[in-house]
């Protein structure tokens, strides 16, 4: 299924599917046809299947992290993609890694980031990873969606450095997001704070928003990687892993 027609059977907000789009622009080069990627804590899989579907040949192990009845619903079958409940066994190696939204939400981060690269990355295979960014912007929202922490980027490749990745490119996305998101979390009082769900607009304007924020990402990430790194409400960095394969 075209990832496009699935996000308007699915009242995708623009913010999702933008994303999508930024990560498969992120990975570039690095995502080749037969490859074997494992994407740690999937959702619902969306980010899964947009892959599969802009390259049908790569193979993606995708971890749903809460497999329950109700979110089984939620999971679409497409060609490519392997639902399971937990990550593989120890020594299963993937050759692309990737990690958007995940560390946040995990108490020892780098304990965790350590043993996956470990014991799942392949002898210089890449990882991508994606976080809510600036501590400052924590609020009962990120308490709510059972975040412990958002990260600075220099923090952000620390962490992945002590894990034993070596970092190609790191940066911001989403810069235009940081001022409405700074005033809304500022409203949302910390006792309470409730998820709000998604944000819907309607179908050509959502089309719209979508693609502003795909091509303010597409900008920031060029400017980030000839060394102009600008602001926003996501970190990322794109590593390679310097631990040999056993």
């Amino acid at each position: 299924m075209d990832p496009g027609k699935e996000a308007a059977l699915t009242e995708r907000g623009p913010w999702e599917v933008a994303r999508a789009r930024t990560v498969a622009m992120l990975l570039g080069e690095n995502l080749r046809d037969g490859m074997s990627v494992l994407d740690v804590d999937c959702g619902d899989g969306y980010l899964s299947r947009s892959l599969c579907a802009a390259l049908p040949g790569i193979r993606v192990t995708a971890v749903v992290a809460d497999l329950t009845e109700r979110t089984v619903t939620r999971l679409v079958p497409a060609r490519g993609v392997i639902y399971v409940p937990d990550l593989p066994a120890a020594g299963r190696r993937f050759e692309l890694t990737l990690l958007v939204d995940v560390l946040e939400r995990v108490e020892e981060d780098r304990r965790f980031l350590k043993r996956l690269v470990w014991q799942h990355v392949a002898a210089g295979g890449h990882v991508l990873i994606t976080v809510p960014a600036f501590p400052s912007l924590f609020s009962g929202r990120d308490w709510f969606l059972g975040r412990y922490r958002r990260y600075r980027l220099k923090e952000l490749r620390e962490v992945a450095a002590a894990s034993g990745l070596a970092v190609l490119s790191s940066g911001y996305l989403f810069g235009s997001l940081l001022i409405p998101k700074f005033l809304m979390d500022r409203c949302t009082k910390w006792q309470g704070a409730q998820d709000q769900g998604p944000f819907r607009l309607g179908g050509l304007v959502s089309r719209g928003v979508a693609g502003i924020l795909h091509l303010e990402n597409a900008m920031m990430i060029v400017l980030a990687r000839a060394g102009l790194v600008l602001p926003g409400v996501s970190a990322w960095v794109l590593c390679r892993s310097r631990v040999p394969s056993n």
